[in-house]
């Protein structure tokens, strides 16, 4: 556990107040990335949309980590009686909200590409502070429960997310005006209304302290927490390879609309995803009406890391779609178990209080870097040593495989 002063006692209205916050938000994210993006890359040039989305992303995965450490620095710093973190998720909403008329009115690629490094930079700096009130506030009994609704939070969204898309508004401005409606509801009311206790005033520092790369990167001298920044790169960096070349692996590694003729790769992809979902929705809620009674987290740590290890393998390894069909209920089942633990995992190792949001910024660099380093990885497999796409499952599982071999290694958490 970090060291410092117990969070003082919270109430359901708090943690369901979070909860709709944490879920709301990331509904601000998954539709805009898997699909108003994609569509907006395309009107602006339909010859090159894959290019020049892949580097829209890209350079929007590098903002979004230095909009987390930005983020959790800044309110670790704040003097308010407002407290350190609830101005903060204000600012950083508006901010989102902001970005999303910037990336709606851009008709270059270059407009575009400063549109998403806007959002992923204003949406970490109200994530950032989200998270570190999850640290601050939510007590040690109940931040198994917390850390499981939230590991359901992002499959969650993408799922509501992509019901609004396909049944709500169908006009870009208005799709954006929803999804700006979404954020600022589920996060201002939550920030205006909840109380957080101003930090004592030889806890926070002066606002331009403790900004030199040392002091940055001092953490990582810490063995739990590099174990546990390391367990989480891995994973991330797994489930990239995975989500981001399934849809190829599904259409020419199986041969999906070969086996089965009228049907898309598209629908195979979509009832692969939905089995995980479930997986991960099962596990989570078992874990959250666990409560307090789970107070070991290592045990769901390295079961979700070798379920995942072997899904991969298999997948990687099989040509048959029943196995696969089981291999993704498997994977799913693994995403849970890693998910339902991860908020409360790394929390659990952060180094001190002072610095809480400023280092889990820097553990949720584990979330935004391997999203770019992935495709760097298909690149090498694919088009310099000439592998297929199983090959890069066979890279996940090996991903999953040391993931489990680093937290199965930290010693503050059981």
């Amino acid at each position: 556990m970090t060291a410092g002063v117990s969070p003082r006692p919270v109430g359901s209205a708090f943690l369901i107040g979070y909860a709709v916050a944490y879920i709301g938000a990331f509904i601000g994210v998954a539709p805009l990335l898997q699909v108003l993006a994609p569509l907006h890359a395309e009107m602006i040039d339909g010859q090159a949309k894959g290019p020049l989305l892949s580097q829209a992303l890209f350079w929007g995965c590098m903002a979004a980590g230095l909009g987390n450490i930005v983020g959790g620095a800044l309110s670790d710093r704040t003097r308010s009686r407002h407290g350190r973190r609830r101005p903060w998720i204000v600012v950083g909403a508006v901010l989102t909200v902001g970005s999303y008329a910037a990336i709606q009115q851009s008709s270059t690629p270059l407009g575009l590409v400063l549109g998403l490094v806007a959002f992923q930079l204003t949406f970490n700096i109200l994530l950032a502070p989200l998270i570190a009130l999850f640290a601050d506030r939510v007590p040690e009994n109940r931040r198994s429960a917390m850390s499981a609704v939230m590991g359901m939070g992002y499959p969650l969204a993408a799922m509501i997310g992509s019901v609004v898309m396909a049944w709500g508004p169908q006009g870009e401005v208005a799709r954006f005006a929803t999804l700006a409606a979404v954020v600022l509801a589920a996060t201002v009311p939550f920030a205006l209304l909840s109380r957080e206790d101003p930090a004592p005033v030889d806890r926070v520092r002066a606002p331009l302290s403790g900004f030199s790369l040392p002091s940055l990167l001092h953490p990582f001298a810490v063995r739990d927490f590099t174990l546990a920044w390391t367990y989480r790169f891995l994973v991330v960096t797994g489930y990239s390879l995975v989500a981001f070349y399934l849809l190829f692996y599904i259409a020419d590694a199986i041969g999906f609309p070969i086996l089965f003729p009228g049907r898309s790769a598209e629908a195979g992809h979509s009832l692969l995803t939905a089995i995980a979902v479930v997986g991960v929705v099962g596990v989570s809620t078992v874990v959250a009406m666990g409560g307090s009674r789970i107070t070991r987290r290592k045990p769901l740590a390295i079961a979700g890391g070798v379920l995942l290890a072997i899904a991969a393998a298999v997948l990687a390894t099989t040509q048959d779609w029943t196995t696969v069909v089981v291999a993704f209920a498997l994977y799913g089942v693994g995403q849970g178990c890693y998910g339902a633990i991860d908020i409360a995992l790394m929390t659990d190792v952060l180094p001190s209080v002072e610095d809480r949001g400023k280092d889990l910024g820097l553990i949720n660099l584990a979330v935004t870097l391997p999203q770019a380093i992935a495709p760097l990885i298909a690149l090498v497999l694919l088009e310099n040593l000439g592998l297929d796409f199983r090959s890069l499952f066979l890279a996940a599982a090996a991903c999953f495989g040391g993931a489990t071999l680093a937290v199965a290694s930290i010693r503050r958490v059981r």
